[in-house]
């Protein structure tokens, strides 16, 4: 049975990165998305008791094509995540689930949108169009679904994980409305220590 509280004997070390970003921005006329890319690093570790407390740090580039001119514009969100989980899994956790749920601590938002008018003159550069947006705050949840080789100690995992943060307005702008709030998500995949 899968879901189901474990003995309660075994703690975990769980390590991820990311291997694939879900989030794209929205096309408009004459911009073409080209894929997003996503890096980062997860760290977590789950006591006896299967509560666990992780960080989760990501970088997500997302990349538009100006159509009919040899120009990409691009979009970071960079995100540092503190979370809590609870793991559900079979006696030994030869399979088991963990679910998460955080806060974004700390990030950033870098965006080059200079075909846009209408930018804010105190916090972008007029000719590059260059825009750096401060975090204001976020929240991200996460599960992971894990399965241990034998009785190894080793085991496989595969996880999802989704930020929502929130960034501050640009004073005296009009074109930024749709960047004062990111959400990116990635799949990931990483390796844990069962002992």
């Amino acid at each position: 049975m899968l879901i189901g509280c474990s003995n309660g004997n075994k703690n975990q070390i769980q390590v991820h990165t990311s291997i694939h970003e879900l989030s794209v921005n929205k096309e408009s006329d004459g911009y073409t998305n080209k894929p997003s890319k996503s890096s980062g690093y997860g760290l977590r570790y789950i006591l006896q008791n299967q509560w666990g407390v992780g960080f989760y740090s990501n970088e997500t580039t997302r990349t538009q094509s100006v159509d009919k001119l040899s120009k990409e514009i691009y979009d970071i969100e960079k995100n540092n995540v503190v979370d809590v989980s609870y793991t559900f899994g079979t006696k030994n956790l030869d399979y088991y689930l963990s679910l998460g749920y955080g806060l974004v601590i700390s990030g950033s938002r870098n965006l080059d949108y200079s075909q846009i008018s209408g930018l804010s003159a105190e916090k972008s550069d007029a000719k590059m169009g260059i825009l750096d947006l401060d975090l204001m705050g976020g929240t991200s949840m996460m599960y992971d679904f894990g399965y241990q080789f034998g009785s190894s100690g080793i085991a496989l995992n595969f996880g999802y994980r989704k930020q929502n943060a929130k960034y501050d307005q640009l004073e005296n702008s009009t074109s930024t409305s749709n960047f004062i709030t990111g959400n990116n998500s990635q799949y990931l995949i990483g390796l844990s220590l069962i002992y």
